[in-house]
Formats: C-alpha cells, sequence, structure tokens
C-alpha cells in the first residue's frame, strides 16, 4: 500500500510543471517515506535470503537470520563488495530474469563487473531520473542531445528512458568526437547537451573557437568535475553546468544536482543510503542497499567513493536530502578524462618495456580544465630511453583503444616523465595512482 502511494506519488509530480512538481513532492512527509524505506528493504532482504545463492550463503555462515532483520545497520559488519561481484559473478546474486545488462571496465582490475537488470527496472529507474531532471528545468518542450558513450555503459539507457518519460525530443550521437558533434549539432538546434565532464570541456574549447548558440543547461556525469572545469564550459555557453552521481551497479543515477549545484539530491525512494567508517565531519564511504530491484538486488554494497549525507533541508526546496560532492575513493582507481583507471592499467601499458624499476607512479593533475596523466617512472641513467614517450603512447593506442579515442578527442594530456632508481618510493607503500585535482578546486 505504502509503496503504491509513492509511486502514484510520482507520477502525479511528473505531470505538473517543474515548479509545481518540487512543491508536490515536498508535501511527502518524510515519515511516509521512511517507512516506505523499510518496507522495501526488508522485501528485498528476504527475497535475495531465498533466492540468491550469495546472498544465501554469506548469511548462513554468519547466522543472520532475514525474517528478524529491520534495517540494514541490523546486519552489521556484513557489505557486499565489488569484488563479490567479480568472484562470484552475476549468477550468484540473481533472483529473477533479466533483460538487459552493463558493465563496468576500466576499474583496479581487468575483469568487469557485469550487473543484470530488466526492462520494467529500467522504467523505474528513468521515472526516479525525470523527477531530478525536472527539477532543474528539463521539460518536454526542450531539445536534448546526448554525446554519452554507449559501449556496455548503463548511462545512455537509464538517461533516455528519464527522455522517454519526460517525453522531450532527444538524439543520441554517442560519444563522438566533440568536433565532429558540434558541426552535426547545428542542425537540431538543441538547448541542453549531455556528455562526460572531460569530453564537454572540449566540447566548449570548440564551441568558443566557433560560436555558440542559446543554451538552457548542459547536463554531466560518470566522471568527478573541479569547480574550475565546470566554471570554463558555463563561461563559454553561458548556462549552468549540472552533475549526477551514480554507478553502473545502482542502475545510474542515484543523485542529481538542483539549481544550488551544491551536492546531489539523492534517489531515497530507489535506495537506502549509509554512511561507513564516518569522521567527525561525517565523511565516510558511501554504501547503499537497492530497494526495488527485482533481478539482481544489492544490499549493502560498498560504493568507494568518500562522502557524506545532508540531512539539512536545500535552498531549492526539493523534498529530499542530499549526498555531498565526492571528494574521494577508498581504492586507487581514478576517475578521469582518461576513463576509469586503476593501477592494472598502467601495468598493462608499461609491460614488455626493458630497463624500468618495478616503481612507478601515475599521478592525475588538473591544467588549464583538462586532465593531465603524468606517469612518472624510474631508469638508470646510462638508459637513454629516448623513445619512451612514443613506446609508452603505442602500447596505450595498442592495448586500450577507448582510452586511446578519448586521448585523440583531446580529452586529455599524457607525459611520461623519467626519474632515477630509488627516488619515487618515499615510503614503506608507493600509492600507484593519485589523483591530485583534490588539491586544485
Amino acid at each position: 500500500m505504502i509503496a503504491k502511494l509513492i509511486e502514484c506519488t510520482e507520477r502525479t509530480s511528473l505531470r505538473l510543471p517543474p515548479n509545481l512538481a518540487v512543491q508536490f513532492l515536498s508535501l511527502t512527509p518524510g515519515a511516509l517515506l521512511r517507512r516506505m524505506q523499510a518496507v522495501r528493504f526488508r522485501q528485498t532482504l528476504r527475497l535475495v535470503a531465498e533466492r540468491s545463492a550469495f546472498y544465501r550463503e554469506e548469511f548462513k555462515k554468519r547466522g543472520l537470520d532475514a525474517r528478524r532483520v529491520h534495517q540494514p545497520s541490523d546486519l552489521g559488519d556484513f557489505f557486499t563488495t565489488g569484488e563479490d561481484l567479480r568472484r562470484h559473478g552475476p549468477e550468484a546474486f540473481l533472483i529473477g530474469r533479466p533483460d538487459t545488462a552493463f558493465e563496468t571496465t576500466g576499474t583496479t582490475s581487468p575483469l568487469p563487473k557485469r550487473v543484470f537488470f530488466s526492462n520494467s527496472e529500467l522504467r523505474e529507474v528513468g521515472r526516479a531520473s525525470a523527477i531530478g531532471l525536472r527539477n532543474i528545468g528539463l521539460t518536454r518542450n526542450d531539445r536534448v542531445l546526448s554525446a554519452f558513450d554507449s559501449s556496455f555503459w548503463v548511462s545512455p539507457a537509464t538517461v533516455r528512458a528519464a527522455f522517454d518519460y519526460i517525453g522531450c525530443f532527444h538524439v543520441e550521437a554517442g560519444k563522438i568526437d566533440p568536433s565532429e558533434f558540434y558541426g552535426r549539432a547545428a542542425e537540431y538546434k538543441p538547448n541542453i547537451i549531455v556528455g562526460e565532464p572531460s569530453w564537454l570541456v572540449r566540447l566548449a574549447e570548440v564551441a568558443e573557437a566557433r560560436g555558440t548558440w542559446e543554451m538552457k543547461f548542459l547536463f554531466s556525469g560518470g566522471e568527478n568535475m573541479s569547480q574550475q572545469a565546470r566554471a570554463r564550459v558555463e563561461s563559454v555557453w553561458q548556462a549552468p553546468l549540472y552533475m549526477s552521481y551514480g554507478q553502473t551497479e545502482a542502475f545510474g543515477a542515484m543523485g542529481i544536482e538542483c539549481v544550488e549545484q551544491n551536492g546531489y539530491h539523492r534517489n531515497d525512494l530507489n535506495y537506502f543510503f549509509e554512511i561507513m567508517d564516518a569522521d567527525a565531519e561525517g565523511k565516510g564511504e558511501l554504501v547503499y542497499s537497492t530497494l526495488n530491484r527485482v533481478v539482481m538486488p544489492l544490499i549493502r554494497y560498498r560504493s568507494t567513493d568518500i562522502t557524506s549525507l545532508i540531512g539539512e533541508p536545500c535552498p531549492c526546496g526539493f523534498f529530499v536530502g542530499r549526498i555531498g560532492k565526492i571528494s574521494a575513493r577508498c581504492d586507487e582507481m581514478v576517475v578521469c578524462g582518461m576513463g576509469n583507471v586503476g593501477p592494472w592499467v598502467f601495468e598493462e601499458i608499461l609491460r614488455g618495456i626493458e630497463n624500468l624499476s618495478p616503481d612507478w607512479q601515475a599521478v592525475v593533475r588538473l591544467e588549464a580544465s583538462r586532465d593531465l596523466i603524468e606517469l612518472h617512472v624510474e631508469l638508470d641513467p646510462s638508459d637513454r630511453q629516448n623513445g619512451l614517450q612514443h613506446t609508452v603512447r603505442d602500447n596505450l593506442r595498442e592495448r586500450f583503444a577507448d582510452f586511446w579515442k578519448n586521448y585523440q578527442m583531446g580529452l586529455f594530456e599524457f607525459n611520461v616523465i623519467p626519474h632515477a632508481r630509488g627516488t619515487l618510493r618515499q615510503a614503506r607503500k608507493l600509492k600507484r595512482v593519485v589523483d591530485d585535482r583534490q588539491l586544485q578546486n
């Protein structure tokens, strides 16, 4: 009954103008929302305990009785991790028949995580995302061009589901070169453009040189973005750039910014959020449980993203709390203009190059609103390695076609910097991938 009441509220809001939709949703009592979350969580937990091989075995090993669990914290120190998905495979998590699947690529392991969904779940996430997009002003009268990459990535499918729900005109260009996109986009006269942050930075450079047209806003996701880079894009287009936050495992956006651009209004209708090991400022690892998945639910999934949950009301008046800006990751994966990169990516790029020390470090910096990847390596002074930069770039082109495509589109710069042996390691453990952009915001 509660779930049907919430769904009716969602559907009604999408038939209203954006400002009225926000006011309508704000009438939803907080107690009703929390009650709905509790009901959906218990239903999901009992389903996975009965039908999922992974959860059934894990609960049995830990002596957990799903019938006695009322909220996520009752599970104690039990969490689901990305490594669990890789090690056991999606089949161990399935509880229903899937209609589609997507992958995470370029993470801390060469093995992708595969996640399965149903078409009904796609419609559900489309409806929830549509609410967030309506909150920033998207209506059926707008014209949208999307440049999201469709290669096994969930975002193009979920954002299209949201566009379909709103009923706006939209064209999927795919992640083509920004120069080509610019030339072809003018024929459609879009007032909203969707793309990854680094791609939008490059598009802004093209538009600055060739001219802009009137835009309502730009929308992005898939990477973090510095304030400097955002300001650059907004300055060129004279329009705001709004960000979304999500993961493939979560099936798209778990939160979308509002006009305040201060954190992501979270999707409490479909997820239960927690912060693990919070510090004195409330920052810790974001953990979430899916509440309405019927194919491959996830219970207390560790996102590896460091953030906080913001409970105080937002000046925009939207009815749900926010996920704070992502400040770091627990692992050594970095999401940047190159793509989703972890230590194994650079190990593969350096594989086969002679006379290099085992010590190396990749540093991601921000230079003129564009990501710069510096690959620091060690070699003997007697090893001239004049062709080192050329060799490394050849390996990048031959072994990682998607990353090379991003390089050709100008989404990042890439330099190899040699050092004398024994100079990179300043402590017992050398951090392999460093995201230095946080210090530059």
